[in-house]
C-alpha cells in the first residue's frame, strides 16, 4: 500500500537534498584519460650548403686605386661547385700600395685542418705585402687571415679525391693522390701556361659535386671549374691576368655528395 510522506517532513527532506548539492567541497577527481596518438614526424630537412670563396683580380679603379684583388663569399645554393654572382653575400678588397714603394699585394689560399679555428677544417686566407719581393707570401709577411670554415660533417654524406698537385716548364701536372673513396682516375693535361685540364676516367653527377683546391706560395691566385661529367679546368696566376707554370703541392679536393 502506497504511503505518502507528511508535507513538513517532505519539505525538510528536500531542504536537507539542497545543502548537499550546493557544498563547497570539491568531490573526487576523475581518472585521467588516455595519452593521444603521437603526431606524425616532420619532413627532413634539406642538406647544407657548401661555403665557396673566389679570387677575382681587381683592375685600378675607386676600389683599388693600383688595382689588387678581390675576394667574394657565399653559399653554393645551386650546388654547382662554382660561386655565381649572385650568390655573393659578401666581398672584401686586397688592394696593391702605391707603386713607388715597389711592393706587392698577395694572397695565399691554405686547407685549414680541424681544430679551433674550424670545427670541421675549411680554408685559410692569408694576405699582406710581398716585403722582400720574391713572389711568395711569406709568414712574416702575412697582415690579415680570414677562415673559411666547413660545416657539421655530420650534415653531409659524400666521397671524394684528394691529391698534391705539381708541375713544371711546359710538362703537364703530376699528383700524389692521398684519398681515393670516388674510385677514379684523373689525368691532367697543360693546355697552355697556366691553365691545365683534368680528365676523368669515369663520369661524376655534376649537379652534387663540389671541387676545393689551395693556393700555391709561388702564385696570387687559383681558379677551378666543372666543365662537364668527366673535365676539370684549373687556372694558376701570378699577377693580374696573368698565367703561371711551375707550382708545387697545390692541395686538390673533389666531392661527390650523396
Amino acid at each position: 500500500m502506497k504511503k505518502n510522506l507528511p508535507l513538513k517532513l517532505t519539505s525538510i527532506l528536500f531542504l536537507f537534498l539542497s545543502i548537499i548539492a550546493c557544498s563547497t567541497e570539491d568531490g573526487t577527481n576523475g581518472l585521467d584519460g588516455m595519452d593521444g596518438i603521437d603526431g606524425l614526424n616532420g619532413t627532413d630537412g634539406e642538406d647544407g650548403l657548401n661555403s665557396l670563396v673566389s679570387t677575382v683580380p681587381e683592375e685600378p679603379g675607386s676600389n683599388c686605386t693600383n688595382g689588387g684583388f678581390r675576394l667574394d663569399f657565399g653559399l653554393d645554393s645551386d650546388n654547382n661547385g662554382t660561386l655565381d654572382p649572385d650568390e655573393v653575400t659578401s666581398s672584401e678588397f686586397v688592394c696593391n700600395p702605391d707603386p713607388s714603394n715597389g711592393l706587392t699585394s698577395l694572397i695565399s689560399t691554405v686547407i685549414e685542418q680541424p681544430g679551433d679555428n674550424c670545427t670541421n677544417g675549411g680554408y685559410r686566407l692569408d694576405v699582406g705585402l710581398d716585403i722582400n719581393n720574391n713572389g711568395a707570401l711569406d709568414v712574416e709577411e702575412v697582415s690579415t687571415s680570414e677562415y673559411l670554415c666547413n660545416g657539421d660533417s655530420s650534415d653531409f654524406l659524400y666521397q671524394s679525391y684528394a691529391s698534391l698537385i705539381s708541375q713544371t716548364g711546359t710538362n703537364d701536372p703530376t699528383e700524389q693522390v692521398v684519398e681515393n673513396s670516388l674510385n677514379l682516375n684523373i689525368s691532367w693535361a697543360r693546355q697552355s701556361q697556366g691553365i691545365y685540364l683534368g680528365t676523368l676516367d669515369t663520369t661524376i653527377d655534376i649537379s652534387k659535386t663540389v671541387i676545393f683546391f689551395s693556393t700555391p706560395t709561388t702564385h696570387t691566385g687559383v681558379r677551378g671549374t666543372l666543365e662537364s661529367s668527366n673535365q676539370i679546368r684549373l687556372e694558376l696566376q701570378n699577377g693580374v691576368n696573368v698565367f703561371a707554370d711551375n707550382f708545387e703541392n697545390l692541395s686538390f679536393e673533389l666531392r661527390e655528395y650523396e
